[in-house]
């Protein structure tokens, strides 16, 4: 007889952390993460809501970490980590940033920050930007509005991102 850990292979573990680490993710972004095992993934969400490892928001589509989470979801994590996924074949290895770093991955030799940036706050993350030390990170930047692009003003930064929350879709586009 096999065990719960061998039947998941650890998915479990990885799951937990993701939702952990991130605090809020949409139910279709946790799949897309196990794409090879959607409906052991679909069981293990179950499992662990029942044990209330896990909060599942089925108003909203999320998974949370807690209650505090899931009554306030970091909708721009939730935005970045859409970017995230869109580089998941190549990624080594991903986590959550500093403010307002939202999420950090590395893909073979090149290491990728993805920021958020809300309506009428480019001034400040301009300004954090600048007093922050030089990185090499390539920066992706999620915008709510393609008319911030023109407000930004990052080094670094290798593509701006739209992306549609509702189906996943990320456009991105170089600053004119």
């Amino acid at each position: 007889m096999k065990t719960r850990n061998e039947i998941y292979q650890g998915e479990g573990a990885q799951l937990l952390r993701f939702i952990t680490t991130y605090h809020s993710l949409q139910y279709e972004q946790v799949l897309r993460l196990f794409s090879k095992n959607r409906e052991s993934i679909k069981s293990l969400i179950t499992s662990l809501v029942k044990q209330k490892r896990i909060i599942y928001d089925k108003e909203n589509g999320l998974l949370c970490d807690s209650q505090e989470s899931a009554n306030n979801p970091d909708y721009g994590m939730i935005a970045s980590f859409w970017v995230l996924l869109d580089f998941k074949n190549a990624i080594v290895y991903h986590t959550d940033g500093e403010f307002p770093v939202k999420l950090n991955f590395f893909s073979k030799d090149e290491w990728y920050e993805v920021l958020y940036v809300p309506q009428e706050q480019e001034y400040l993350i301009n300004h954090v930007m600048e007093s922050q030390t030089k990185s090499d990170a390539k920066r992706l930047v999620v915008l709510e509005s393609e008319e911030q692009a023109s407000k930004i003003h990052i080094t670094g930064v290798i593509a701006f991102c739209l992306v549609d929350s509702s189906t996943g879709s990320v456009s991105y586009y170089a600053k004119k």
